[in-house]
Order: C-alpha cells, then sequence, then structure tokens
C-alpha cells in the first residue's frame, strides 16, 4: 500500500509542477529563466523518480510466461515525453547550446494537436476495449490466452503503441513543445525494439502458426 501512495504523490507532485511551469510557458507572464528552469526541474526529476520507482515496484521479474519487454509501455511513453521536457527546458534555459530551426513551428498549433490527441485516445480506447471483450490484460509482462484479431486489430498489431506514440505527438503540439513531439521517434525505437520485438518472440513461441498467419497479414503498425 505504501508503494502507491508514494507513487500517487510523486507523480500529482510532478503534474503539479508541469501545470504551474506550462501555465507560464504558454501564458504572457514574465519571468526570470533560472526560475523557468526550477520550475521545469521540479516537474521532470520527480516524474523521473516516479517512473524508476514504478518499474521497480511493480515489474516481474521471475514470470516465465510473458514477453520479455525492458518495462511498462505507458513508464516508457512517460520516460520519454518527461526526458523531452527536461533536455528542452535543460537547453532553453540553461546550457542554450542549439536553437530549433524555424520549419519545425508547424509542430506549435493547438488546435491540431486536441484533433491528434482526440484521435489517438479513439484508437487507444478501440484496443482497450477488445482487451476488455476477451478478458485479457493489456499489460505485456502478463501472460497472453489468445491472439486478438478483431475490429481495429485488423488493421494493426499494436494499436495501443501507435496510439501512444500519436498522443505524444499531439501532446506535443497542444503545449507548443516541439521537444515533445520530436522525442516520439525515441518513443518508436524503444517500443519497436525493446516491447514489440520481444512481444512478438514471445507470441510466436506460444501460438505459433496461428500468430505466424496472423503476423503475416497484418501490419506492425498500419
Amino acid at each position: 500500500m505504501y508503494k502507491k501512495m508514494i507513487l500517487y504523490f510523486l507523480f500529482f507532485f510532478a503534474i503539479y509542477n508541469y501545470y504551474i511551469f506550462f501555465d507560464w510557458y504558454l501564458g504572457d507572464e514574465n519571468i526570470i529563466i533560472e526560475y523557468a528552469f526550477y520550475l521545469s526541474l521540479k516537474g521532470s526529476i520527480t516524474m523521473f523518480v516516479f517512473i524508476l520507482l514504478t518499474h521497480i515496484f511493480f515489474y516481474p521479474k521471475k514470470n516465465s510466461d510473458n514477453a520479455k519487454v525492458i518495462s511498462f509501455p505507458p513508464i516508457i511513453w512517460l520516460f520519454s515525453i518527461n526526458s523531452a521536457i527536461f533536455i528542452g527546458s535543460l537547453n532553453r534555459y540553461y546550457l542554450q547550446i542549439y536553437n530549433l530551426p524555424d520549419f519545425l513551428d508547424i509542430f506549435r498549433n493547438w488546435q491540431i494537436g486536441l484533433l491528434v490527441c482526440f484521435i489517438a485516445i479513439i484508437i487507444i480506447s478501440l484496443a482497450l476495449q477488445e482487451f476488455n471483450n476477451n478478458s485479457e490484460d493489456p499489460i505485456p509482462t502478463t501472460p497472453s490466452t489468445i491472439i486478438i484479431k478483431n475490429n481495429i486489430y485488423k488493421f494493426t498489431r499494436n494499436p495501443m503503441y501507435l496510439g501512444l506514440i500519436v498522443l505524444q505527438i499531439g501532446i506535443g503540439m497542444s503545449l507548443s513543445y516541439v521537444h515533445i513531439t520530436l522525442f516520439s521517434m525515441l518513443t518508436f525505437i524503444i517500443f519497436r525494439n525493446y516491447v514489440i520485438i520481444p512481444e512478438e518472440v514471445y507470441l510466436e513461441e506460444k501460438f505459433e502458426n496461428n500468430y505466424l498467419d496472423y503476423k503475416k497479414n497484418i501490419r506492425r503498425w498500419f
């Protein structure tokens, strides 16, 4: 119980500090650069601690009937977004090593960003609904009992991961924080190499031709 309480505190403390930071970042108030950097650090460092402890507390270490993914996908997703905010703020408010090119401003549009987020949430919701309909746990560190092939899974083998990447792009656009959108490539790389491929190995070994036939007919992404 105490583990969850610690994690809840860390998560909401990080979100609260991010709210303060982005309320300033998207507003008209002028503050000194050092304070802006301090605000971002309070959120990002706390979120890094939350991510690390979540993995340490809950990642299964002895279960053999599961995909050997590197961590929980939502935690990987949070790590990517948090890293984007941390590195973006570190450069902008402290190191000032580089400037993002102007053409990347196309990713600063909150209206389009909200639309992208809405589409992503639909994709994720449809995927989760299929897991619920089949009484399956969507967490890849738990055993799989069937291959889900219906509805959205007729178009992509990994709609939840696709949805998370699209959601990250939308969040970056909505917050006018280009690093978040750019770091969706990091999310893609980690998902592909350290989540999806281990899942595919596990499912091939467990379901053999049943999964191989599905894999042959349906693409990994779309």
